[in-house]
């Protein structure tokens, strides 16, 4: 992308008459690109504007909005888009991919986003203090859920900045533009004439008109900076105001009917996150029974059954009681040697305890302990060691002593080529 023109020295050993023309060479030279034509514009950066869909802790849909590849992998979207979801993904035509928090903005309404294994290609950004009033522009986004639509305009204004940056420098405007932006455009990309990301479009004023509004692009290189900024913020709020959610019950309060573990499942293998709920729905003595009798645990965290294996290999593969045990220390190791209730494979595994780490679920800092799983799996509860169909497996759980459940599990198998699994499950919080 070109840039601005540099001052010069005085030209020695020129005539005057020659010097503006020498002048007039190297404007031209540095110029402005050609503007595109908006049908070639929307073939050059709409591939590069996809769709966000969000999901609360039942999976049902909260909300749509937009985002913008701005580098390998990584997007931008408003964070009000975000707002509320307990999963959420990325989707072009019939193309979906999950998606997760990276760098969290609130206060400008910015949010970037990761995807795994993602291709689409970064959008080019303007160059800081591009914008000018009265400029054409154009606004690619979802509106309506109305996939890569296309509206044009010009910019309108530059609202809001003025100093007191660091070193003196005025704060970026907000772009104010007549290109048209309705729900569902929130999150998407306003670029000039020659397809370079201005701004991220972001809201329209309720009286309606062409009022419409983005975030300037140069917010973009400050999001990393700022977000680190709210999340220490965060993690020094005290004690009290993170350790208790939901009405005041503490995180680590015993559990009741109609509370809920939320869980997230992701597929390392796809990308795939989904929300694993399990529903207290009531409490026999010493044990807990979630999600209709699909799984029972002791009151301690021991699994008595898993029939409906919700949360994937954690569920599926779990050894007779669970992934740990009481009265855990580091060093331990045992062997797990069981066929699993869930299916009808052998699992030959050892487990080893490792050191103490923290961790934080839903704010709360808890410490926790590793347990690596290493062993095999077989076809059938029949089959002998190193006997055909067998499977490697690697697992780690990471266990809460003062939750009394694993907060953490991942695993993964290979089974010839192809086939096999890869998961992590996460506890982000408890609904009370």
């Amino acid at each position: 992308m070109s840039g601005p023109v540099k001052s010069l020295p005085p030209l020695r050993g020129v005539s005057m008459c020659l010097a503006p023309l020498a002048f007039l060479g190297l404007a031209l030279a540095a110029g402005p690109a050609a503007a595109l034509e908006p049908e070639a514009l929307f073939s050059k950066v709409s591939g590069s504007v996809w769709s966000v869909r969000t999901f609360d802790a039942q999976e049902r849909p909260l909300r749509a909005g937009s985002a913008v590849v701005i580098a390998p992998g990584r997007l931008v979207t408003n964070c009000h888009v975000l707002a509320k979801a307990s999963s959420f993904v990325i989707k072009q035509d019939n193309v979906t991919y999950g998606a997760t928090l990276e760098f969290p903005d609130p206060a400008r309404d910015l949010c970037q986003i990761k995807v795994a294994n993602f291709t689409a290609p970064p959008v080019a950004l303007a160059p800081a203090g591009s914008a000018r009033v009265g400029q054409r522009v154009y606004a690619i986004g979802n509106p309506r859920g109305l996939e890569n639509t296309l509206s044009e305009g010009i910019l309108s204004g530059l609202r809001g900045g003025g100093s007191g940056g660091a070193g003196g420098e005025s704060e970026a405007r907000l772009l104010q533009t007549t290109a048209a932006i309705s729900a569902g455009s929130s999150g998407g990309g306003l670029f000039d004439s020659e397809g370079r990301l201005l701004g991220i479009t972001s809201f329209a004023a309720r009286d309606g008109g062409s009022l419409n509004f983005a975030m300037p692009v140069e917010f973009l290189s400050e999001l990393p900076t700022r977000a680190k900024a709210v999340l220490e913020a965060r993690a020094s709020e005290p004690a009290d105001s993170v350790r208790r959610r939901a009405g005041g019950a503490a995180l680590t309060e015993p559990l009741r009917p109609g509370d809920a573990l939320e869980y997230v499942r992701t597929d390392r293998l796809t990308g795939t996150r989904s929300t694993v709920l399990y529903r207290v729905d009531r409490v026999n003595g010493d044990e807990i029974v979630f999600n209709g009798g699909g799984k029972v645990e002791k009151t301690d965290g021991q699994v008595v059954s898993v029939t409906s294996p919700a949360g994937g290999l954690f569920d599926s593969s779990s050894p007779p009681g669970g992934w740990a045990r009481a009265n855990l220390l580091p060093g331990m190791r045992w062997q797990a040697d069981y066929t699993a209730a869930a299916e009808n494979q052998r699992y030959e595994l050892i487990a080893t305890v490792g050191g103490e780490r923290s961790v934080r679920v839903d704010g709360v800092e808890l410490q926790v302990l590793r347990i690596g799983y290493e062993g095999w799996i077989y076809a059938s509860s029949l089959s002998a060691p190193l006997a055909s169909g067998s499977s490697r497996f690697t697992g780690a759980a990471l266990y809460s002593p003062e939750l009394r459940r694993v907060v953490r599990f991942e695993a993964s198998y290979q089974r010839g080529i192809i086939s096999g699994g890869n998961e992590v499950l996460e506890l982000v919080r408890i609904q009370r």
